[in-house]
């Protein structure tokens, strides 16, 4: 694995890279996503092989080039930032459409539009400090995908009528007040999500206390074939690399490894991690590199 280079956020300073991921927060006592020191939290690919940043507290989306400079700033959005809130996810159309995923600041979880014009997609539910998910995904047909938590009401996840613990399915054009189509329930926390080249969406659920951790299809209603992740995990990236391989970052882990996905549709760990001091997201990248946030930082590598 040849580290390509190191990009340091935090004081927007291209540095040399390295395998030590500097100022590495802990996870919070219950081991979830996020902590105040985050700075990073959603990855977007660009066709020229840079890529766009979302900086969770800030609300800021910006850009690097494809060498991995700093550039500027190319939206913004007002956020709500206590415990897990903030801007949580991005996605870009083919038409160069770019969506976001934040907490407002009455802090419920909102979904819009943000370049080239601004349209609010989904106003959704109103949030808690823990358990709100917010990634964002573009799905083949044109809609988009998003991960809600449980949003520490564990015992609406089996509510069919309630946001918490789905991935849901949004049309771009709707006003906000749509009512989206579940793709899939029973998860506590979906916020590691992605689909594979021929379609398929695999979901890596965040999970506290004995709640397991999985990985699983996210798109056949209910998890059937699961992968029980290590325990330490906390799943907060998910990349496809083909049909047959998926990348996950672990935010408790701080490691990216390979799960090879069977003939019989479930995956497996497939060997060491490829690299360490991953934190909150993984991305391909358009010229086949990957892309991931330490907390920090991100840092730009050659896939395995």
């Amino acid at each position: 694995m040849k580290r390509m280079c190191l990009v340091v956020l935090a004081a927007i300073a291209l540095a040399g890279c390295g395998d030590q991921d500097a100022g590495k927060p802990g996870p919070n006592a219950d081991g979830r996503l996020g902590t105040p020191s985050d700075v990073v939290s959603a990855l977007q690919p660009l066709p020229d092989g840079g890529l766009l940043f979302a900086e969770r507290t800030t609300g800021r989306i910006r850009r690097l080039d494809a060498d991995g400079a700093p550039k500027e700033t190319v939206a913004t959005v007002g956020v709500s930032s206590s415990g897990q809130r903030g801007l949580l996810g991005l996605a870009r159309d083919a038409r160069g459409r770019l969506y976001a995923a934040w907490t407002d600041r009455d802090a419920r979880l909102v979904v819009g539009r943000v370049l080239p014009d601004r349209h609010l997609v989904w106003r959704g539910p109103a949030t808690s400090k823990l358990g709100v998910g917010g990634r964002l995904a573009l799905a083949p047909d044109g809609r988009l995908v998003i991960g809600v938590g449980d949003l520490q009401r564990h015992g609406r996840i089996s509510d069919p009528e309630a946001p918490n613990g789905k991935l849901l399915a949004l049309d771009v054009d709707a006003p906000a007040g749509q009512r989206p189509r579940v793709l899939s329930g029973g998860w506590t926390n979906p916020f590691a999500f992605a689909f594979t080249p021929s379609g398929d969406l695999w979901v890596a659920d965040n999970a506290i206390g004995g709640a397991r951790e999985r990985l699983a299809r996210g798109d056949m209603g209910t998890a059937a074939d699961v992968t029980e992740l290590p325990p330490v995990t906390a799943p907060s990236g998910l990349a496809a690399l083909s049909d047959r391989e998926l990348v996950l970052c672990g935010y408790v882990s701080r490691e990216l490894t390979v799960y090879a996905i069977g003939a019989g549709g479930r995956a497996r760990r497939a060997g060491p991690p490829v690299a360490r001091g991953c934190a909150l997201g993984v991305v391909r990248l358009s010229d086949g590199r990957l892309a991931y946030a330490t907390s920090n930082a991100v840092k730009i590598i050659d896939a395995p």
